[in-house]
């Protein structure tokens, strides 16, 4: 049978069984958390693959007919993603590769499925605190890491000082001169480029188009979003999409 023929009969066996891969929106928040430092989101997905029916998930895909092997494939693919994301959100490369070939090595003697994804939680959660580290290690006061970690947790959301203030008790006028001083830029600015960022994820690893994302990160326009993403970037999200698309994504 030839390849197309074979895809053809796996997409119509999926669809009739019900099994669809893991979806964008799960898989962009799992990775939102790891790279911003979340660590109680990331104990969430820790949990999933703790439990004892975790080898069972079809969403996996298979990648092997054997199931330890199909295991281990994703859990190389899942290091490599993982890896990837923690060095270009400032990890430095050699940490994170080499603390990636150890979770591997280990990975590698395993003979069940079940001890395999055991590892893969306890190598999600090592990455994350790595990168929860790495954001705080330059010393600030507890409001301005507070208003950073807000921020980080809901940069979806159109964001106002005042609203970080109000949740964080303080007042909007303190927090806006106190952040500026400490880390140099306003938060207003600090906002528009997590916005950016995540939107550059989203180019890369999905098919949504500018309007959408626009939207998704509270943007008033497409054209907005366009103008502020130019700014951050130096290119237009059409032209960014075209020379990123799906890196690192295209082995899954």
């Amino acid at each position: 049978m030839g390849l197309e023929k074979q895809l053809n009969f796996r997409m119509f066996q999926q669809q009739e069984e019900d099994i669809n891969h893991v979806g964008f929106e799960e898989e962009y928040t799992l990775y939102h958390a790891v790279a911003s430092g979340d660590i109680d989101t990331v104990k969430t997905y820790v949990k999933e693959y703790k439990k004892a029916d975790a080898v069972s998930n079809a969403n996996n895909g298979i990648l092997s007919k054997n199931p330890l092997q199909n295991t281990k494939y994703h859990f190389v693919v899942f290091a490599a993603l993982i890896t990837r994301l923690c060095a270009e959100n400032g990890m430095e490369r050699e940490t994170a590769y080499t603390l990636s070939d150890l979770y591997i090595n280990q990975m590698d003697v395993c003979t069940t499925s079940s001890s395999i994804l055991n590892l893969q939680g306890d190598m999600l959660l090592d990455f994350t605190t790595q990168m929860s580290r790495l954001k705080k290690e330059n010393i600030y006061s507890i409001q301005v890491i507070r208003t950073m970690d807000y921020i980080y947790k809901n940069r979806q959301k159109k964001l106002t000082i005042s609203e970080i203030a109000d949740s964080l008790g303080v007042n909007a006028s303190y927090l806006s001169n106190l952040f500026k001083k400490e880390t140099g830029q306003c938060i207003t600015h600090f906002i528009r480029h997590e916005k950016i960022k995540a939107a550059s994820n989203m180019l890369r690893f999905s098919d949504y188009t500018y309007s959408d994302i626009a939207e998704y990160f509270g943007f008033s326009s497409q054209s907005h979003f366009i103008q502020c993403f130019k700014q951050e970037m130096g290119c237009t999200p059409k032209e960014y999409r075209k020379k990123n698309y799906h890196i690192g994504l295209s082995m899954r």
